[in-house]
């Protein structure tokens, strides 16, 4: 998990690491189950998915790639067809993914690898209140793909990979229209690489890796769109905040932190107008959490307890707060966040983060 963490926002970097060559194009099959992670998701989640996975990735092995999380992996882009199994309801999917997959063992044929994807997601069948009722997982046709697969990789030759993966996938719409359950569905799946300029893997020295004990501060800006009509697709009230805190390490790759933030949400406003209520958009809350940092990379995963909030619009005080941020020059940020109440998403954002080390 905490490899994964620091690779999955390892994107447009391949320029700079001159000496990756190896090439993999791979196929694999899925075959799994959905979670019913609520009472009335049972009826329509007792399927096994299947699924087709294509896939181009490039083996990091770069001294710069290399720091970015102190260990070796690989990176790129597949595209997944998943069939659920119940076409009147739930119909298929098809996936733009980016996934990293760093590798925890890299000597000999036989290697061990944990992979995190991100992607977009494109749903044939969604919820229609009077033709698809039962259809509570998904609400738009276009929704949000995460993935994490745990790898045995077992190398044949030089030319030729086989593996076997467990996957856990979640797809939903990040909270834009209800109803969002969003689809939690394990699968396991065996393939096949082709591997063109195979690069044997060195240890690198010691010297690459760097920690610092200091407590380092942070402070940031953060906005999204969100509407006013929890059910409809249209996104045009702005949410804004600001958001300050401290993280200190506690060892190379992990730490504590404790902040605050700030954010005034617009579709709050409207809803408070609508619904004739006296309640302020203004929200205010105090955070505390872990994080894990490598090298460039951030993810935080924090609780949330409110100060101030609309109460008649959100009766709950305490929310979860994930998020991930990538350095990109000096103390300069930038990253995305999500809200979750239990194991519904609300709504994400876009951040522009400043970190002084």
């Amino acid at each position: 998990m905490k490899k994964f963490i620091a690779f999955l926002f390892y994107l447009g970097l391949a320029n700079s690491y001159a000496q990756d060559k190896a090439t993999y194009y791979g196929l694999k099959g899925h075959y799994g189950f959905i979670i019913a992670h609520s009472s009335e998701l049972k009826p329509i989640s007792q399927t096994n998915p299947f699924g087709l996975q294509l896939e181009y990735s490039k083996l990091r092995s770069s001294d710069n790639a290399w720091k970015t999380c102190h260990c070796y992996g690989r990176s790129g882009f597949s595209f997944a067809y998943f069939n659920y199994a119940n076409p009147d309801v739930l119909g298929s999917s098809y996936n733009l993914i980016y996934f990293v997959e760093p590798y925890f063992t890299y000597k000999g044929p036989l290697k061990f690898s944990l992979r995190g994807s991100i992607g977009a997601t494109y749903l044939d069948t969604i919820y229609d209140e009077e033709n698809n009722p039962e259809n509570l997982l998904f609400s738009t046709h276009l929704s949000f793909f995460l993935g994490l697969s745990l790898n045995l990789n077992y190398q044949l030759s030089d030319n030729y990979a086989i593996n076997l993966s467990a996957n856990y996938n979640h797809i939903s719409n990040g909270g834009q229209k209800q109803p969002n359950k969003g689809m939690n569905f394990p699968t396991v799946s065996v393939g096949i690489d082709k591997i063109i300029d195979h690069t044997p893997l060195q240890k690198k020295p010691d010297s690459l890796r760097f920690y610092n004990p200091s407590l380092s501060y942070y402070m940031g800006a953060f906005g999204s769109l969100r509407s006013s009509d929890r059910e409809a697709e249209a996104t045009n009230h702005p949410l804004i905040g600001i958001t300050a805190g401290g993280l200190k390490p506690l060892s190379g790759i992990n730490g504590i932190n404790a902040g605050v933030e700030l954010w005034y949400d617009y579709s709050d406003k409207k809803i408070a107008e609508n619904i004739e209520v006296d309640d302020s958009a203004f929200s205010s809350a105090i955070n505390l959490g872990h994080h894990f940092h490598f090298g460039n990379f951030y993810f935080l995963q924090q609780f949330g307890i409110y100060v101030t909030r609309p109460k008649n619009i959100q009766p709950k005080w305490l929310y979860q707060r994930y998020s991930f941020w990538y350095k990109l020059h000096k103390n300069w940020a930038i990253g995305a966040s999500m809200i979750a109440y239990g194991h519904v998403a609300d709504h994400m954002d876009g951040r522009l983060m400043y970190i002084l080390d």
